[in-house]
This record gives C-alpha cells, sequence and structure tokens, in this order.
C-alpha cells in the first residue's frame, strides 16, 4: 500500500556537494513538498501537487506541512548494550572527586545480565532503542565490549543479529568491540589482544559483526597492540574503525588510517596533521561532541580542520553510561554546533550522509527507490537543526516505510 505525506519542506540530502560551507540548497531542499512511499521504500519525492495526484485513491496520508522533513538520522557511534548506569561516578565527578566505577563496573552488571540475554536484552537495551528511534535515529552503529569475554561478547553480537531488523527500533550496524579494555582475568593488554586475535577476531563476522573496533588511547591498547588487532579483524573479513586519541594523542590516528578504517572516532586531542591524514584518506572523523560536554574535556576534535581539508565530519551520540548518556542525535546536533562551530546544514549532513558513509550504509538520504527512512522535525525553518536541543522535536518518525514513533 502507497502512503502520502505533505510537508512544508523536504530536505533529502541526496547530494555529492562536500560537507565544508554546504547550504540546504546543496542539500537538494523541496519546497512545499510530499513523498509517495510504496512498501519499505521512497516511491516519489517532489512538489506536493504533482505527488499528490500520484497518490492513489484512498492512500493513507500525513499531513507534516507544520514541519520539515529530513532523511532518518543515522548515528554512526554507540554502546547501548550495556546493564546498569554509572550514576555515582557522574556525582562524583560533579563533586570534583575521581569517579569510583569506572567501565569494568558495567562489565562486571553486564556479565550478570547476559545470564539472561533476552531479558537483558528486553528490559535494558530495547527501551533504549525505541527511545532513539523516537528521537529520529532510524540507522544506529551497535558496539558490542561491555564482556570481555569470547562466550559475551558473541552474545551481545547475537542480539544485535537477532534484532537487527526489527521494527520499532533503528536498523542495527554490529560492531564487534572486544578491545575496549582490560578484563580482569588478564594483567597485560598484549596478552588480552592475543586473546581475541586467537578466540574472537575468527568468529566475530559469523556472529554478525560488520565492524571491528578497538579502543586506541595511552593507557589502553597502545598503536602497537591495536594495529596488530586491526590487521586481524581486516584478514577475518571486518571492515575497521577505532577510538582514537579521545582523552590525549598516543597515534592512533596514524594507525588507523593506515589499516585502511572507514572512521575514526573522537580524535579530541588529534593533531593538525592528523586532521589533514583524514581528510585525504577518505574517512569520516565521527564526532562525539556530547561526550565532550559531559566530561568537561579541555579540547575537541578537529572537525573544523578536517571539513577545511576538503574531508567529512559525522556526528554520533557515543550513547554509553559512563562518558555519554545521551541517545539524541537532536542534542548532539545543537553540541556540533556549539562546539565544532559547524552551521545548520553542515550538522544536518553530519548525522546523515557522514555518518552513513562512516557506516557504508545505505541510509541518511532520501531519493526515489531508497529507504523510506525519515523525521518529520517541528521546525519552522531548516537553520533551526541544532539551534534548539534537550527535548524532541520529532513529530512523526517513519522507518522502513513505517510510522514507527
Amino acid at each position: 500500500m502507497m502512503t502520502l505525506v505533505r510537508a512544508r519542506e523536504i530536505i533529502t540530502c541526496d547530494s555529492d556537494a562536500l560537507q565544508r560551507g554546504v547550504s540546504f540548497d546543496d542539500l537538494h531542499i523541496v519546497r512545499a513538498g510530499a513523498l509517495l512511499v510504496d512498501g519499505d521504500r521512497v516511491a516519489a519525492i517532489g512538489p506536493e501537487r504533482e505527488i499528490g495526484a500520484r497518490a492513489p485513491r484512498g492512500a493513507p496520508e500525513y499531513d507534516v506541512r507544520d514541519c520539515v522533513v529530513v532523511p532518518g538520522f543515522v548515528d554512526a557511534h554507540a554502546h547501548p548494550f550495556f546493564a546498569g548506569d554509572r550514576e555515582p561516578d557522574f556525582a562524583a565527578r560533579t563533586r570534583g572527586e575521581q569517579p569510583s566505577q569506572g567501565m569494568l563496573a558495567t562489565v562486571e552488571r553486564t556479565r550478570e545480565a547476559l545470564r539472561d540475554p533476552a531479558a537483558f536484552y528486553t528490559g535494558s537495551v530495547l527501551p533504549r532503542l525505541r527511545a532513539m528511534l523516537a528521537h529520529g535515529t532510524t540507522t544506529l552503529e551497535a558496539k558490542s565490549g561491555y564482556a570481555l569475554t569470547k562466550e559475551g561478547e558473541f552474545t551481545l553480537l547475537d542480539l544485535m543479529r537477532m534484532h537487527r531488523n526489527d521494527g520499532g527500533i533503528p536498523q542495527l550496524v554490529a560492531t564487534f568491540l572486544g578491545a575496549h579494555a582490560l578484563p580482569p582475568e588478564f594483567d597485560s593488554f598484549d596478552t588480552y589482544v592475543g586473546y581475541l586475535i586467537d578466540e574472537c577476531l575468527p568468529g566475530a563476522k559469523a556472529h554478525g559483526a560488520q565492524y571491528a573496533d578497538v579502543f586506541c588511547e595511552p593507557g589502553f591498547f597502545g598503536v602497537a597492540s591495536s594495529q596488530r588487532y586491526l590487521e586481524a579483524a581486516r584478514i577475518h573479513g571486518l571492515r575497521l574503525r577505532a577510538h582514537c586519541d579521545e582523552m590525549a594523542n598516543g597515534g592512533a590516528v596514524a594507525i588507523a588510517i593506515a589499516a585502511g578504517a572507514d572512521a575514526v572516532d573522537h580524535c579530541n586531542f588529534a593533531s593538525a596533521a592528523d586532521a589533514l591524514r583524514i581528510a585525504k584518506s577518505g574517512a569520516v572523523l565521527v564526532c562525539c561532541p556530547a561526550t565532550v560536554a559531559f566530561l568537561g574535556l579541555e579540547r575537541a576534535a578537529p572537525a573544523r580542520d578536517v571539513l577545511e581539508a576538503g574531508g567529512m565530519v559525522a556526528l554520533a551520540s557515543d550513547f554509553n553510561p559512563g562518558t555519554s548518556p545521551c541517545f539524541n542525535l537532536q542534542t548532539v546536533a545543537y553540541y556540533g554546533r556549539a562546539i565544532f562551530g559547524l552551521s545548520a546544514a553542515e550538522a544536518l549532513y553530519g548525522v546523515t550522509r557522514a555518518a552513513a558513509r562512516s557506516l557504508r550504509a545505505n541510509a541518511g538520504i532520501l531519493r526515489e527507490g531508497g529507504p523510506a527512512d525519515f523525521v518529520a522535525l517541528r521546525i519552522d525553518d531548516p537553520r533551526e537543526f541544532g539551534w534548539q536541543f534537550g527535548g524532541n522535536l520529532a513529530k512523526i518518525v517513519f522507518k522502513g516505510g513505517a510510522a514507527v514513533a
């Protein structure tokens, strides 16, 4: 059955324009426009009068002529598969104290929850995924990394694979992040990386992983062990991305680019040379500005430098319990504008085209024959994107051709 959606404006993002200085006209804006949806695909986009005339008699209609319709958001960096919370760590920071829990507290709780994977998914993960969709995220990169055992990590990947195409949640792109932290069973990162290479990476793809990721950072996985890990992951058929230099510069960007990573994430302490290296490589810089704000970091990623060099910058939530409990890409777009100085159009590009590019996903644009994933935002003008924050401006979200939120 076909469905007609009438909007004040539609921004398709179906454009080859560079992100730097991009305008909404560059991103292809259709004023007084309409979408015709056929099943899970976009059948037509254009002026309302023309598209309305093509709709079958009696076709369901959605009137969002008080809204701007944009492609469904793509979140290219998120950690939603965890149990428990880390509010005490946040409270400690507000008192000027060192956090008392840390990532291994989440690992302990997630391992306990995985004794009943179905209950863990239904009780802990599913509500988060539904909330993300309700705020406009229709495609989501989801990382493992809170079990840090072969069995636990594979169970997390299996849950992602089982639910990746479910209605009512974003489309999931699974990333194996076994190299997230040092588990208590190991006394060195090198030994643990050997375990990941020998025991986990050979089976990760069979459990649904599309990507492998590593937290390459001083005090975590060093450049030599990260390089070993990424090279092994590629041999086992996984695409690559990496957490790079989030808290300090340890040379992560160079080894990630050399390994052929599609995305380098965080990069708050990356150098000017790193920015140029990213832009020239074709990798996407995935910025996580909500993390910068939450932690009060003194530096943020060189997003403007990458754009000025002709590169591409995505904005992602980094949703996780310890350093970015933010699941709303509308709020992330605000931080992207406030911290990096992005325009509204550059920010929209960052949560659609650029994010999709970093995942090699068929998402982030609206075109005839493409996925019918889009969100109608209660804004009067596209220039308001990333201006208001802290709430939900999505009037309705379509994922796979169905109105789901």
